[in-house]
């Protein structure tokens, strides 16, 4: 701008050039002013700019204050100038720090060129976008086609699919219902064949039992005849010793003319009368009553023992905590367990109760030898297990097994062997704690 002597007024910025192409020329400003500070002899930067050196950015603002000053100092400009090369600063910083003639118009006309390259640069920057967003956008057409095609041929190939997997899904369902039904078969004459196999196996071990008792009896049957063999000969050795006697009195009586007074004939003899009373069994020597080797004695070696057991006296022992059901069950098999060792014995179990409430004691056939009775409501066990003491011959010996005071002496008034519920337990093989502290094997 010339004033109206013909001369350019001071820098303006409203006339100037934008602060923002001057930004090289103003930081090369603040170049100049730390290199002076840096000198021998140093250099005093314009005081204003002192306070802002220290920067390590420049805003905006920061940059305004820095042309401020310079603008404000012409030596500081020409200094700054003197030390900078247009292609360092660009032509419009150099031209601000030199400030040759004319160079107002020229900075408006290169900024003029520079805002029209920036908008043509702009310009063909949006158009290149819009082709590379119109570029996108038909790729991403194509790209949507490619996958509508790709899963318009998906479905139709899963439609195909689930066809075929539908039809084999009728099949499968066909052929595992044929599967089932052949199964059901096949289970069924397992069935029959277990329980075939099961009857069959009853049936050998009641028949094993008897052929045992049988060998078992006709052992004890030869011992007995070859017993009664002995016997027999010792009474016709002694009857024809005493037939020899009576004939030798009968002829010294005859040469004496005495008729001889007739001897008892021989087999007149009755022999011992029978049994009154039923006495308990003695123990061996060393033997002791109502121990598990008694149990073992009189199962073992006393022929045709009776055992009169009431059960629930026995179960309660061993399984208090189970039904009355599972009770009987697990004693009864150990009972014909016990029988199958001891096949010379005969077991009878009561129970209190009548037998139409439990189907399973009635429907399952018992071992040779064991035997189960329910007593009525108005019976005890205790009373049958009298009862039956009194129904058997005196000649066979009986073992009660009771804890009850009242039973085991009344059965012990019939004569029989008293056993408590834990010796039985333990000649069978289960241990039973007892009150005392001691096990049945042994103290804990």
């Amino acid at each position: 701008m010339v004033n109206t002597e013909g001369e350019e007024e001071g820098p303006s910025p409203e006339d100037g050039p934008k602060t923002q192409e001057l930004r090289e020329a103003l930081l090369k400003s603040v170049e100049v002013a730390r290199a002076g500070q840096r000198e021998k002899s140093p250099i005093d930067p314009p005081a204003r700019l002192k306070q802002i050196l220290a920067f390590k950015k420049f805003s905006g603002r920061a940059l305004e204050q820095v042309r401020e000053i310079v603008e404000a100092d012409d030596e500081f400009r020409e200094r700054t100038a003197a030390s900078a090369a247009e292609g360092e600063i660009g032509r419009i910083g150099w031209l601000w720090l030199t400030r040759p003639d004319g160079w107002r118009q020229e900075c408006r006309q290169l900024a003029s060129v520079a805002e029209q390259e920036s908008e043509q640069a702009a310009h063909a920057q949006r158009r290149q976008g819009q082709q590379q967003r119109l570029q996108r956008a038909e790729a991403s057409r194509q790209k949507a086609d490619a996958q509508r095609d790709r899963a318009t041929r998906e479905r139709d190939e899963a439609r195909l699919q689930a066809a075929q997997a539908r039809t084999e899904a009728h099949r499968a369902e066909d052929k595992a219902a044929q599967l089932a039904a052949e199964l059901e078969q096949a289970r069924a004459a397992l069935d029959s064949a277990q329980t075939s196999l099961t009857q069959s196996q009853r049936t050998r071990r009641r028949l094993d039992e008897k052929l045992k008792k049988a060998q078992t009896h006709n052992e004890q049957l030869k011992k007995d005849l070859k017993g009664a063999r002995s016997r027999h000969e010792e009474e016709i050795n002694s009857l024809t010793n005493k037939l020899a006697d009576v004939e030798r009195r009968l002829a010294v009586a005859e040469k004496a003319g005495f008729e001889a007074q007739p001897e008892p004939a021989p087999g007149t003899d009755s022999g011992p009368e029978p049994p009154t009373k039923r006495l308990p069994v003695p123990m061996p020597k060393g033997l002791l009553n109502d121990t598990p080797e008694a149990v073992e004695y009189l199962l073992h070696s006393v022929p045709e023992v009776v055992v009169l057991i009431d059960g629930y006296n026995v179960t309660f022992k061993k399984w208090p905590e189970m039904t009355l059901r599972e009770q009987r069950r697990r004693f009864l098999r150990n009972v014909e367990e016990l029988s199958s060792r001891y096949p010379c014995s005969e077991f009878v179990v009561v129970f209190d109760g009548s037998v139409t409430d439990y189907d399973y004691i009635a429907t399952t056939p018992r071992s040779v030898g064991v035997s189960v009775q329910f007593t009525p409501s108005q019976e005890t066990a205790d009373d049958r297990i009298i009862a039956l003491c009194s129904g058997y011959p005196l000649r066979r010996p009986l073992v009660v097994v009771s804890e009850d005071n009242d039973v085991r002496e009344r059965a012990r008034g019939q004569g029989a062997n008293l056993v408590h519920p834990r010796k039985l337990l333990t000649v069978m093989g289960l241990e039973v704690e007892d009150p005392d502290g001691w096990s049945m094997f042994g103290h804990r």
